[in-house]
This record gives C-alpha cells, sequence and structure tokens, in this order.
C-alpha cells in the first residue's frame, strides 16, 4: 500500500516532463503522502508558469522586433553597393531566423496542442514530398502503414527539421520506417561528413554549433535539431543521432504506435 502512492508520484514526473498539461495529482491517503502530492502539484504549476511567461514573452519580444527588422530590410535596399547590400541583408536575414526559431524552441517546450490519432506514413511522405517540391534530394525509402498519438503540427515541424537538417548538412535526405514492437523507428540519413562521436550529444544543446564546415558553410542557428528533440520527448518519444557506419549521420527518431 505504501509503494503505490510513490509509483503514482514517478510516473505522474514522467508524463509531467512529456506534458506540462497533464492535470495534478490526486492529493489523498495519509497525511505524508498529501504532503507530497501537494508539493508536486505546486512545483508543477510553479514550473508550467515559468515556461507559459518564458513563451510570451519570446513571442512579444518577436512581435516588437518585426517593424524595426522591416525598416532596416527597406533601408537596406537603398544601399549602393550591391556587395556591402547583399552582406547586410544576409546578415538581417540571420537575425530574423534566430529570432523565428527562438520562439519556436519555447514553443516547442509550452505545446497545447492536443494529442490525435495520425498517418503516419502519409505525413512522412508529405514532409519528403515538400522537400523535394523544394529541389532538395530527398526520398521515402521505406514506408510504413502505421498510426501513431501524436500532435500533428508539432511532429510535422520535427520532422520538417529533421529532414532539412539532413539536407543542409548532408545534401540529402532518405528516410526509412521500421515497426518494433509497441514503437516505429524512423530513420532520417544523410550523405554528409559526419560529426565527432564525443558531438553526438552536444548537437542538440540550444545554439550549440560545431567548430567543423558542417555547419559554418551552411549556416543555422543551432536550434533546429533542440527543437526536433523537445517535440519528440513531448509525444512520448526519442530522437538520437548516430554516425551510420556507411557515411553521413542518421537521425533516429522514435515514436509509440497507437493500440487498437
Amino acid at each position: 500500500m505504501t509503494v503505490r502512492p510513490l509509483r503514482r508520484l514517478a510516473q505522474a514526473a514522467v508524463e509531467f516532463g512529456r506534458d506540462i498539461e497533464r492535470p495534478p495529482l490526486p492529493e489523498r491517503g495519509p497525511a505524508e503522502v498529501r504532503r507530497a502530492a501537494a508539493a508536486f502539484n505546486l512545483m508543477q504549476a510553479r514550473i508550467r508558469r515559468h515556461i507559459q511567461e518564458r513563451t510570451y514573452m519570446l513571442a512579444a519580444i518577436t512581435h516588437d522586433l518585426q517593424t524595426p527588422l522591416t525598416r532596416l530590410r527597406l533601408r537596406l535596399e537603398k544601399v549602393q553597393d550591391p556587395d556591402l547590400q547583399a552582406r547586410l541583408i544576409g546578415d538581417l536575414a540571420a537575425m530574423q531566423s534566430t529570432i523565428r526559431e527562438g520562439l519556436d524552441l519555447a514553443q516547442s517546450m509550452d505545446s497545447k496542442e492536443t494529442l490525435q490519432a495520425i498517418d503516419l506514413e502519409a505525413m512522412v511522405s508529405s514532409v519528403v514530398e515538400d522537400a523535394q517540391d523544394m529541389g532538395c534530394d530527398a526520398a521515402l525509402e521505406q514506408p510504413l502503414d502505421i498510426t501513431v498519438r501524436a500532435r500533428p503540427n508539432a511532429l510535422r515541424r520535427c520532422l520538417t527539421n529533421l529532414v532539412d537538417n539532413a539536407v543542409k548538412y548532408g545534401k540529402s535526405a532518405r528516410v526509412r520506417m521500421t515497426r518494433n514492437g509497441g514503437e516505429v523507428l524512423i530513420s532520417i540519413r544523410d550523405r554528409g561528413p559526419g560529426i565527432p562521436e564525443q558531438e553526438l550529444e552536444a548537437v542538440f544543446k540550444p545554439f550549440h554549433r560545431l567548430e567543423s564546415s558542417r555547419s559554418r558553410e551552411t549556416g543555422g542557428t543551432g536550434l533546429g535539431l533542440t527543437i526536433a528533440r523537445n517535440i519528440a520527448e513531448s509525444n512520448y518519444g526519442s530522437l538520437v543521432l548516430r554516425n551510420h557506419p556507411e557515411g553521413g549521420i542518421e537521425a533516429l527518431l522514435t515514436l509509440q504506435v497507437l493500440a487498437g
């Protein structure tokens, strides 16, 4: 009897890590259990409020910066030196991209989108086709007819980030879907130079950039993988990278199959 409340508390902690909108723990049972549940609920409410306030703040900053950035862009159009103008406009575009992705990062931790049944093959295929329409070398080599329970807009953003990342840094994206029991594994492999083993986890940190040309030649804010992992974990999944034995980087996204 004394173990069951601890199990509930442990499970609540796991679920809160994936969904900050989960309901509070019921505060019942012996006094010690009620106090522990109340303390957990208070902590959960404070963390939720902190994340929401940060998201609102970043949204406000992003909104307020749009007008001066637009004004700056118009002024740059009047610069007479074409080379200087191109460099300045490039810097401005990088600033705008960083601002947008900073907001996306905050929103990836504060998703109020509801979990839904999703035709995963259709979504993956659509993301790959979008990349192809942009002239990118992308292909779904191994489709799989399967349904998962996830937040559709967030999951699509996760998949798009991974395919874009493969194309940007590895020149191509090869996607394969396989099932392993109650999970589905989505592999997105590129043909790039790979990255050092000690960096495979570090690249998920916000604004982390590799010292190699893999990052410097192509730009980027260093937030795409951070956002993708946040989304994966909020959808009861996981995301890791590995150097493929035959070359390139392979992103491995694992999701839970919808039972039924």
